[in-house]
């Protein structure tokens, strides 16, 4: 295996030249330099390699060897330790926070996966070679070239750790494809409509200035500090001595301000009941504090209790909160659509396939997982800015019924399939419903999500308008009438912490479940543990099911680009979005995802028939 790293003088998009490369033979211990004019030589050594490893090297290092020297490199062949790192590691702030007080950790490195991270944790740093050193990249020298060197004496370090710590290949190959494909996607881009988004931020503005002007008309003077002239001012009739009471300015944004109005000016009692709770792993409340957002302000709106100027200011304040929110997801904040269009009117958004604890992907520069569903307000107007070019279909397919038919999965050798078999034959909401003792399917459709997420006997109670301790029956009935749930829960309970008779109490044998890879799942709690198992099954089989869809099209001979025939321009949790140059090409990708989470169920050996839903059109909108 060749170990490797470079040195260049830019980023991906805007590199021209690499300075230096060195490369570490781990057969021959050898180490290779290659400096300006002898950089082929070392990318003709990396080609001819059975295998190469490198940190970060699928993102940058290939990629950018590959825009410069025109080669490819097989995917096969590379090793990724920031992906192996990612996958053993996926516990990293947990165990950073014994080496931050132990001094090893500097407190700015925290959770990080980057190889200078990694060489304080293995006590083998990196050079300081760019530190406070703005032209640091411009020119090659021989500084560079040491600093290159102990880059891959780190790099193999690491490599060598992680192998001691252990993985299996199954996670590994799913991870590196993943990897991969996530580069490419990032590189496509999604096409986006920014003469229909500048519209719409248009529309949104006048609609918030229609709501903060007819806001204004029920807002009180807000009481700020009292102020005590030092001196006369005729001008604003001050008189020394005299304390004169200051108001706030109105701002439509300020919890603390609403809170006052409906609070304290309008004397909305049930205020105070509105609490954000914190749970502790058995699901009891340690906290509570006051909520102030759409849903809780939803909640004032159909409260019978509340007089008719109280439920229309929160109506007016729950549109305000939304509008804020489209418009800084649209044009206002950080990671604003607009703010991070590319000159290719693309939204270039990364996604780190691997970025959580459960194996689930993360989204960022921008989040465009938080892009709000079309039957949200304003929702649809917002995804049909994600759009395939013209011309072209958009393709998108998602997993069909995924949490409950990962619950299936698990509960089949404690029911024998009845759960499953209700799913795929029966209707599985009703009979959640029947077993939980609810009104109605949709209530029984809240309960059980909220149920496998590690919802609290608050939040459950919730659902029925009810209390904590209502919340507590539900929970009790549902688990009475679904008994395979309960030993579910036992049997993973009595797997991270059997029960010591001796002492009363559970003990923990280890804190990890093993995904459906056979990967690690570093668990934060007991009652947490259900819902990270079957988050992290359906994380897999949809990281893994978009990965064998991109086979199955290779495999036809499709070509994957802008000027071939389709490019993959979101995955998202259980959907992907395909734009395609023709219609049988978007009926070919439907056809091939079905097929692909077929090909996953029987790799994972999944106990219940796994199946997509796919829709073509014009752009995400229409699609999902």
């Amino acid at each position: 295996m060749l170990v490797f790293d470079i040195e260049t003088n830019g980023l991906l998009d805007t590199v021209t030249k690499v300075h230096c490369m060195v490369v570490y033979d781990t057969e021959t211990e050898e180490y290779f330099e290659y400096r300006p004019n002898e950089i082929e030589q070392g990318v003709q050594k990396l080609l001819k390699a059975d295998k190469i490893c490198g940190h970060n090297v699928i993102a940058f290092d290939v990629p950018c060897l590959e825009k410069l020297y025109g080669v490819k490199f097989e995917h096969e062949k590379v090793i990724d330790t920031l992906i192996l790192a990612r996958l053993v590691y996926s516990n990293i702030k947990d165990v950073d926070i014994g080496l931050m007080r132990k001094g090893v950790l500097p407190k700015k490195l925290y959770g990080r996966y980057s190889l200078q991270a990694f060489g304080y944790r293995l006590g083998e740093l990196k050079g300081t070679y760019s530190e406070d050193n703005e032209d640091a990249w411009a020119c090659f020298n021989e500084e560079m070239l040491a600093y290159n060197k102990q880059d891959v004496v780190v790099t193999y370090k690491l490599y060598n750790k992680l192998v001691d710590k252990g993985f299996t290949e199954h996670a590994s190959m799913i991870e590196h494809k993943a990897q991969w494909l996530m580069q490419k996607q990032e590189r496509n881009g999604f096409p986006f409509d920014k003469q229909k988004a500048v519209k719409l931020e248009v529309d949104l503005r006048e609609e918030l200035e229609r709501i903060t002007t007819e806001l204004t008309q029920y807002v009180p003077p807000i009481p700020d500090r009292i102020f005590i002239p030092k001196r006369d001012n005729k001008r604003l009739g001050y008189k020394a001595g005299v304390p004169v009471q200051k108001y706030k300015e109105f701002k439509i944004n300020s919890r603390d301000q609403l809170k006052y109005i409906l609070g304290t000016h309008f004397g909305y009692k049930w205020l105070d009941t509105m609490f954000e709770i914190e749970t502790d792993e058995d699901g009891e409340e340690i906290n509570r504090k006051l909520k102030l957002d759409e849903e809780s302000l939803q909640e004032i709106i159909n409260d019978p209790k509340a007089s008719e100027e109280v439920r229309h200011i929160a109506k007016l304040y729950s549109t305000a909160f939304m509008l804020s929110k489209r418009l800084g997801q649209l044009a206002d904040g950080n990671q604003a659509w607009l703010k991070l269009l590319g000159d290719d009117n693309r939204i270039h958004g990364k996604v780190n396939p691997n970025g959580a604890v459960s194996g689930r992907a993360t989204h960022s520069n921008p989040n465009v997982a938080q892009v709000p569903a079309i039957d949200k307000p304003y929702g649809y107007q917002c995804r049909e800015l994600f759009k395939a070019p013209d011309g072209w279909y958009e393709a998108g397919i998602d997993c069909s019924g995924l949490e409950l038919r990962c619950l299936a999965h698990f509960l089949s050798p404690f029911d024998h399939g009845a759960y499953a078999h209700e799913i795929l034959n029966g209707d599985i909401h009703t009979a959640n419903q029947m077993n939980a003792g609810l009104e109605t399917r949709n209530q029984a459709k809240t309960f059980i999500y909220a149920f496998l997420y590690g919802g609290g006997n608050a939040k459950i109670g919730e659902i029925v308008g009810g209390t904590e301790e209502d919340g507590k029956k539900l929970k009790a009935k549902f688990l009475k009438n679904t008994p395979a749930i309960k030993k579910l829960s036992s049997s993973i309970k009595d797997t991270l912490a059997p029960y010591d008779v001796s002492a009363r109490c559970r003990r923990y044998k280890r804190k990890w479940l093993k995904g459906l890879d056979g990967r690690k799942l570093y668990v934060r709690s007991l009652h947490s543990a259900l819902n990270l198992l079957l988050q992290s099954a359906g994380a897999l089989i949809c990281k893994r099911w978009t990965t064998r869809t991109e086979e199955r099209l290779q495999a036809l001979g499709l070509q994957h680009d802008w000027d071939g025939d389709y490019c993959l321009m979101a995955w998202i949790h259980d959907e992907i979005q395909v734009a395609c140059r023709t219609q049988e090409i978007a009926e070919v990708v439907v056809r091939e995802a079905q097929l692909a989470v077929r090909d996953v169920q029987e790799e994972f050996k999944f106990r219940i028939q796994l199946d997509t839903e796919g829709k073509i059109g014009k752009n995400w909108a229409e699609c999902h």
